[in-house]
């Protein structure tokens, strides 16, 4: 049986441990896994597959038996197996990088995340951080099928640029190769 499991609570040393160790415990197997550090919060989203039987009780159980994730935000759900957008997630070539800065205000998130919604492009990932008064997001998207990217381009700068943000939007591919260091 599998469950997305979600873990939250203040940052401390030795978090991915506890966690990880209390779902070896109970025999879980890691299947993927997206942590970050959010302005001192930890932030944990993963996939484990459990042996046959264990349900939600057991893996809440073994994560309160661990000293000091008693106290956690967690969250366990089954998870759902969806072929299709499992095979849709390894397929590259229509994934882009959208980058986007400008003075930070309410809303800016919102507002390119609408337009996206707009045009069909769905969110795979997202970063986002406050510098020196600017908002800065990263999101990782993925274009439909047959997406004129020059058109998409020039729409974007010109939508964005109302509220006052710049925009560049490179294949995943062009992103990676101009970013290595």
């Amino acid at each position: 049986m599998n469950y997305v499991i979600s873990v939250m609570f203040k940052d401390r040393v030795g978090i991915i441990a506890d966690v990880t160790s209390a779902i070896k415990k109970i025999g879980g197997n890691l299947e993927d896994l997206s942590q970050t550090v959010m302005r001192g919060y930890f932030t944990m989203l993963l996939l484990a597959a459990f042996p046959e039987g264990t349900d939600v009780k057991n893996i809440q159980d073994a994560f309160h038996a661990v000293k000091g994730l008693e106290n956690f935000e967690i969250g366990i759900v089954p998870f759902e197996q969806d072929d299709e957008a499992i095979a849709a997630e390894s397929e590259d070539q229509d994934l882009y990088v959208l980058t986007a800065s400008g003075p930070d205000a309410p809303g800016l998130v919102a507002s390119v995340a609408e337009y996206l919604r707009q045009k069909s492009i769905n969110i795979v990932d997202l970063t986002t951080k406050v510098s020196q008064g600017q908002y800065i997001m990263m999101f990782l998207v993925k274009l439909p099928p047959k997406t004129d990217v020059g058109k998409l381009k020039r729409s974007l700068q010109i939508a964005t640029a109302e509220i006052g943000l710049k925009t560049e939007l490179r294949h995943q591919a062009l992103f990676k190769k101009t970013n290595e260091i």
